[in-house]
């Protein structure tokens, strides 16, 4: 287990150019074997524990309408390529008409690496975020502390989105949490 993790969702994190990351409370480098006797998860661990969740609920909601766009437009790429190659060719020798079906080939093409790159932004996006919940996870198992996590979705008004996310911890000081954020997508 990396010792920064633990120290990431710790108020008594202290990082410099000089010493690096150091420990408020010693002046020291982290130094435990399992678990650190002094961490204090309070607003830092909070707020990252709900961005964490936050982020990849918002991917998870998001993930049908992000598929059903890559489908349409691999529809729309393969029906712009067969329709460019089907075009009339009975006037062959037109130069305008070769230029057209090679346009419209072209733009079936582009259509189709337009399609691939957002599905896969979409695929880094979800494993960045499952990557970055899965470290804090693994750091509240190491002390015990087990949660869940319900979303309240507003309404979305001129683009901005207003979400309360509630927190409930099991063997935790702090039995629940609730805070919102707006975000834009």
């Amino acid at each position: 287990m990396i010792l920064a993790r633990h120290c990431n969702l710790c108020e008594n994190e202290m990082t410099s150019l000089e010493k690096g990351l150091t420990c408020k409370l010693t002046n020291k480098n982290p130094d435990f074997n399992n678990t650190c006797s002094k961490i204090i998860f309070d607003k830092k661990f909070k707020e990252k524990l709900e961005v964490a969740n936050l982020e990849l609920d918002i991917i998870r909601r998001n993930k049908k309408s992000k598929h059903l766009t890559f489908y349409t437009t691999i529809i729309i790429g393969f029906s712009l390529i067969v329709g460019g190659y089907l075009f009339p060719s009975w006037t062959i020798y037109s130069l305008f008409l070769w230029t057209a079906k090679i346009g419209i080939i072209a733009s079936g093409f582009t259509f189709l690496i337009v399609a691939y790159s957002k599905l896969n932004r979409f695929r880094k996006k979800n494993k960045k975020a499952q990557l970055e919940k899965r470290k804090i996870d693994e750091v509240l198992e190491k002390y015990g502390i087990k949660y869940s996590t319900t979303f309240d979705y507003k309404e979305k008004i001129h683009g901005t989105q207003e979400v309360s996310v509630n927190l409930e911890f099991e063997n935790w000081a702090k039995k629940q949490t609730t805070n919102t954020y707006k975000f834009d997508y």
